[in-house]
């Protein structure tokens, strides 16, 4: 019983110290926001594959400007429509500054 209660014990620290560094440092990156607000395209079938975006943000950290670097219309529709208005949280935010993000679209297994 004791050794089950060290083992607890190590775990519970461990989670507690580690868990809050990595989900806080990470929460603020672009790419991780994104893939929170994007559902995967249909347009992109099984395969997946990169899509290059261009965006700015505006007042109450709304997203538009929205530009999407495919050749497929329908890609690119889709995911301006998912973005556009959505909000966005970037802590050194300047208004005229444009963002440019390279997104990985992975089907899940």
């Amino acid at each position: 019983m004791k050794g089950l209660m060290v083992l607890f014990f190590v775990f519970f620290t461990t989670v507690a110290t580690c868990y809050p560094l990595t989900r806080w440092e990470k929460r603020y990156e672009i790419g991780n926001q994104l893939s929170c607000l994007l559902d995967y395209p249909a347009v992109l079938g099984e395969n997946g594959g990169i899509v290059v975006i261009q965006f700015s943000v505006g007042e109450g950290s709304a997203i538009g400007k929205v530009k999407v670097f495919t050749r497929d219309d329908k890609l690119n529709n889709d995911l301006i429509r998912q973005l556009t208005g959505k909000r966005i949280f970037l802590p050194d935010h300047h208004a005229a500054t444009s963002y440019i993000v390279k997104l990985r679209f992975i089907r899940a297994k």
